[in-house]
């Protein structure tokens, strides 16, 4: 079986959770060690790489020279660089036939659309997040309503879709009026491998930079922006801080210095700490280090730093929204807390240190399960799954 994956991030560009994604999920075809399966991976080369390379016996990846990215037309632009991915595509398609088609998100979605009409191959996609799920149901821009269109014509057009979690099959339902028997969900992962243990030399540095006072640290990591609710948990630290004096925030996150101005008019400045931009490594390290991870996010399809936290010992909690909901259990492998709600917030915090031995529980139960459903070589036998059911669904189908 050959199939065509079609994504707009491939490492060494990552910009999102979709990069993320895909780069776990390639590698791991090699591992079911099924020499019938190969992928090409068409993809962009904003921040370089081979233009192609074979990353395992299973997968090869190419690299694609696109348009220059431009904020002042989104949408038309990366539609634009779609064209040059199909061109790409149709040369591959001269040497080999391909069963499937893999797109990943609406960014590459008109290349997906475009070569399923030109093959008669069927289309899968797999949907991440929606724009108006971003927005919390609107579409503040033209661009935003373009986005949305394209992702409603990516529903209609796909012959099946993949999403992370079961909230996502409601939200696709209710924006787009989708089946729940055209959508499968294949959960997001972690691969144990690839995280930083943090040697007790490390974690020592760590606790003298940021508690050099025994001081109990809390930890935020995530893009900046509303609906991953930095916010929220800012207007928790007042009240955290009476509680609990010695507690100090940790803020990590590109821009997450913009947040200041919202610190200091909350009189919590002395107690945040702004990373910015961390790497993987210091994320990992911090995970390790920190007394609880706090995501109170407003929106979140699945919510894959919960699951890295979870894999590294972490105390998490987390917003009762979304995928997160389907990740974090309440007290049982985590906390779960009322989004938009620092209150709720300041109850979980409290809940964690004041229970240590059922925080521990908690630690314990989670990491069992990212090692026995979130790992990836269990997520990959879903896809190809998936990818097999759908090529014997077309064999006896007339296009």
């Amino acid at each position: 079986m050959r199939v065509l994956m079609i994504s707009w991030e491939y490492p060494p560009y990552v910009v999102g959770g979709v990069g993320k994604h895909v780069a776990e999920l390639a590698p791991a075809f090699e591992r079911l060690a099924d020499d019938s399966l190969h992928v090409d991976l068409v993809t962009t080369r904003y921040s370089g790489g081979a233009e192609v390379e074979a990353i395992n016996k299973s997968v090869t990846v190419h690299r694609i020279q696109t348009l220059p990215f431009t904020p002042v037309d989104h949408y038309n632009a990366v539609v634009a660089s779609n064209g040059i991915l199909v061109s790409y595509a149709q040369q591959l398609a001269k040497k080999e036939r391909y069963d499937i088609i893999h797109n990943h998100e609406w960014l590459t979605g008109a290349a997906g659309i475009a070569l399923k009409h030109a093959w008669k191959t069927p289309l899968v996609t797999t949907i991440h997040a929606t724009e108006r799920g971003r927005h919390q149901g609107y579409l503040p821009s033209d661009t935003s309503r373009q986005i949305n269109q394209m992702e409603w014509q990516l529903g209609y057009e796909a012959w099946r879709l993949i999403v992370c979690s079961r909230y996502m099959i409601q939200e696709l339902g209710g924006f787009f009026g989708i089946p729940a028997n055209k959508v499968g969900v294949i959960p997001n992962g972690v691969d144990m491998n690839q995280l930083h243990p943090c040697v007790a030399e490390t974690a020592a540095q760590l606790r003298a930079e940021y508690a050099p006072n025994g001081e109990r640290l809390l930890f935020f990591v995530g893009r900046i922006t509303h609906e991953k609710g930095l916010q929220v948990l800012l207007a928790a630290m007042p009240k955290i801080l009476q509680r609990y004096p010695n507690t100090r925030l940790l803020a990590a996150g590109k821009n997450s210095e913009k947040m200041w101005e919202r610190a200091h008019e909350l009189g919590i400045a002395h107690a945040v700490h702004f990373l910015g931009y961390i790497t993987n490594e210091q994320r990992d390290h911090l995970y390790q280090t920190v007394d609880a991870a706090i995501f109170p996010s407003l929106y979140e399809p699945f919510g894959i730093v919960a699951l890295e936290a979870m894999a590294q010992g972490c105390n998490v909690v987390a917003s009762d929204v979304g995928g997160l909901s389907e990740v974090v259990h309440h007290t049982q492998n985590g906390l779960t807390i009322y989004p938009n709600d620092p209150d709720s917030v300041v109850w979980a915090v409290d809940q964690l240190f004041a229970g240590p031995e059922a925080a521990q529980r908690y630690r314990a139960q989670a990491l069992h399960e990212v090692q026995t459903r979130y790992n990836w070589d269990t997520i990959t036998c879903h896809t190809v799954e998936f990818y097999r059911h759908v090529v014997a669904e077309r064999q006896q189908t007339e296009w």
